[in-house]
């Protein structure tokens, strides 16, 4: 076999800026290996994270698009794998299915990431045909990949255990400014919210949660993320056990949402929408407490960012969270869908500076300890490579 493995990593990239894209990018440019020599198809095929998961007439153009520079790349570098991320949603599948089959096809073996923790839930409900069709696909993979040990039981029944492995996220400690101010050193306080504006990443309790602060404490909100209102886009993060509520009471939930921004933004509310990576890193230097109550996570490279910005955080423990945020230590967690609990947990922190000040100090340790971009390439580096070692 050659002394350097050839790698197809067939991932998007931003925009938009959502976690898969944002931390495919961060990945890929922080790819040194002299082993593996990784060749990049974009597969982004929207520019907005609200068309996600929509199968039209636009995604099928773009998809197409993007098969042709994939088998061209497929046919000039040869490679011995393909690096891709799997869908959970039945548009995304089926665009999955082709890149999978074309590879294998072409003597490819594939490692599929998938960066959620909701595959179980999706397949769940999905009709009988649709589940084996799934389970066929995913044995053509030589291994799926998942960003926390807490995560590998989504393919309990659907894959060995061996051919599930771990990924965790990683960010570049180097890249995020010193404090502007020590946390918690003035008020108004300062809480920051980054990711979906949505049902799914618990923003509904966030707002509750403000209303009953805002009353109390001098604080403010920033919330920095694209606003997902559509029902069908919004529930295909929530797992099995709230997936249901969320379709009985979308439009009051997405009501009440609208109205927290309508109400209170340009007050004590300051929302930015989508912003660049250095607009969120310079907004961690100024913030007091990282918020993200989500219902489902895989691991949030958000929260990575905000401790390594020396911020506390405060969410809930789902995915592949409680690897990253040790409660008590760096963060505090609460229950899923608990709005008086997170308030109470905000309080928490904004009565204990001192404690913040510590607990954010520890998350970027941790960070720069454990959760590296050049330790998450290198553990990537070593499995493509044994993957593409198993073609001997």
């Amino acid at each position: 076999m050659d002394a350097v493995v050839r790698a197809v990593a067939a991932v998007p990239t931003p925009p938009p800026y959502a976690g898969p894209e944002v931390g495919m990018a961060m990945l890929l440019q922080a790819w040194r290996s002299e082993r593996v020599r990784l060749y990049h198809v974009r597969t982004t095929l929207r520019r907005s994270n609200a068309a996600k998961g929509r199968f039209d007439i636009a995604g099928i153009v773009a998809f197409a698009r993007v098969f042709v520079r994939y088998v061209w790349t497929l046919l000039r570098r040869r490679p011995a794998v393909v690096f891709l991320l799997l869908s959970s949603s039945r548009a995304g599948l089926m665009r999955d299915a082709w890149l999978i089959v074309t590879a294998r096809l072409l003597g490819c073996r594939v490692v599929a990431q998938y960066r959620g923790g909701n595959f179980e839930g999706f397949l769940q409900r999905q009709a009988p045909a649709w589940r084996r069709a799934v389970g066929m696909l995913l044995r053509r993979l030589a291994c799926v990949v998942v960003q926390g040990e807490r995560l590998r039981a989504q393919f309990t029944g659907l894959l060995p255990a061996e051919r599930v492995q771990v990924l965790h996220n990683g960010v570049n400690p180097e890249e995020f400014p010193p404090r502007r101010r020590p946390v918690l050193q003035a008020a108004p306080y300062r809480l920051l919210f980054v990711g979906h504006v949505a049902f799914a990443k618990g923003f509904r309790e966030l707002a509750r949660a403000y209303r009953w602060l805002r009353e109390r404490y001098a604080v403010e909100l920033w919330v920095v993320g694209t606003r997902i209102a559509q029902p069908v886009v919004a529930s295909s993060f929530l797992p099995p056990q709230w997936y249901a509520y969320y379709w009985q009471h979308a439009a009051e939930i997405e009501a009440e949402i609208d109205a927290f921004l309508q109400q209170l933004q340009g007050d004590t509310v300051r929302f930015f929408g989508h912003v660049h990576t250095t607009v969120v890193r310079e907004l961690m230097a100024e913030a007091d407490v990282f918020v993200l109550p989500s219902y489902s996570e895989g691991a949030s490279v958000a929260v990575l960012e905000a401790m390594a910005s020396g911020l506390p955080v405060v969410t809930t423990p789902v995915g592949a969270l409680p690897e990253l945020v040790e409660a008590g230590q760096t963060g505090v967690l609460v229950s899923v869908g608990a709005w008086e609990e997170l308030a109470e947990a905000l309080a928490w922190c904004l009565q204990h500076p001192q404690w913040c000040q510590q607990a954010g100090e520890r998350a970027r340790q941790r960070v720069r300890e454990h959760f590296t971009l050049e330790h998450t390439a290198a553990q990537l580096e070593q499995l493509l490579w044994g993957v593409a070692r198993g073609n001997d």
